[in-house]
């Protein structure tokens, strides 16, 4: 009979050295720098020893099946949960330890009245795809080694945004951001807005002066038809992609891949070799773009609401 029980300090530190040995392989590939792997690697393990985090053991008498990391989180005032980590021993794999582990987790999260549980899975791994099954896709964290990002088509061209254009940037930014967060299913209408303003706030106190980050316009035929906001070296050797769009009525014209191409050239202009995004789990027209031009997911995040 599978029971469970809070895992021995002994079984934690086993856990916590293992858990960090298969981090590092999930994030250290070759093709990204090794910092920012680290910090990848770090960011996942700070989160497993938060307060409100437990490792639970499961057991069958005195035979350890698994392990189970939750925390519980506060989300936009809201309770949540996530679900740090799901290991199985490896003689107990495929029989279901796994699925045991999920619902578990979601008991756990139940008995704190969270509202949702949060996973983070590595989208590289079919086991991962396959346990997770019912949690949909919210988001993806996608990265690319920057070479030579190729010439802009005949007719087009890139700019500086110009202060008079910001406003009405930031504003229609922040709407479709919040738009994006809602049809993504992590919030509501009203907290996506708050969210949105206040994560723009936060990131450009400076607003266009702010430092290390660019803003571009692209231009076809001296009309913008498509904007960039690349901020640079947020982590080591890395610039991020904070929102890229293409204007209403010029959408299906190849004019995203083209933003995306003067966001890869300021990227290596400011100095950093790769360049990282965030994309909505539903907007599979990017998520295509992104790995067409060469993009690795190395995170999805997934999520149910209990």
């Amino acid at each position: 009979m599978i029971e469970t029980r809070v895992a021995t300090d002994r079984e934690m530190q086993a856990w916590l050295s293992d858990c960090r040995a298969r981090l590092t392989s999930w994030y250290a590939q070759p093709d990204v720098p090794a910092g920012w792997a680290a910090a990848q690697v770090e960011r996942r393990i700070a989160g497993f020893t938060a307060p409100e985090s437990v490792l639970r053991a499961l057991t069958d008498g005195d035979e350890l099946i698994g392990l189970l990391a939750v925390s519980a989180i506060a989300q936009d005032g809201q309770p949540s949960a996530v679900i740090s980590d799901i290991w199985i021993a490896p003689g107990h794999r495929r029989r279901g330890y796994g699925r045991l582990a999920l619902a578990n987790a979601e008991e756990w999260a139940r008995a704190r009245q969270a509202r949702t549980v949060w996973l983070a899975a590595d989208p590289a791994q079919a086991s991962h795809a396959a346990l997770f099954a019912s949690y949909p896709v919210r988001a993806l964290q996608m990265i690319k080694r920057l070479s030579d990002p190729g010439v802009l088509a005949d007719g087009l061209e890139a700019r500086p945004m110009a202060d008079a254009e910001y406003r009405d940037w930031r504003a229609e930014m922040e709407r479709g951001y919040a738009s994006d967060v809602t049809e993504s299913g992590e919030m509501t209408a009203e907290q996506a807005a708050a969210s949105a303003t206040a994560q723009t706030n936060q990131l450009l106190p400076n607003g266009l002066s702010t430092p290390n980050n660019s803003f571009l316009c692209l231009c076809a035929n001296e009309e913008v038809v498509a904007t960039n906001w690349i901020g640079h070296h947020r982590s080591p050797g890395m610039s991020w992609v904070w929102a890229v769009e293409v204007h209403e009525g010029y959408r299906g014209k190849g004019y995203g891949r083209a933003a995306m191409i003067i966001g890869e050239q300021a990227s290596l202009d400011a100095g950093d070799t790769h360049l990282a995004l965030n994309v909505f789990g539903h907007n599979n027209v990017a998520i295509s773009l992104y790995n067409a031009m060469g993009y690795r997911a190395y995170d999805a995040a997934r999520s149910i609401d209990l």
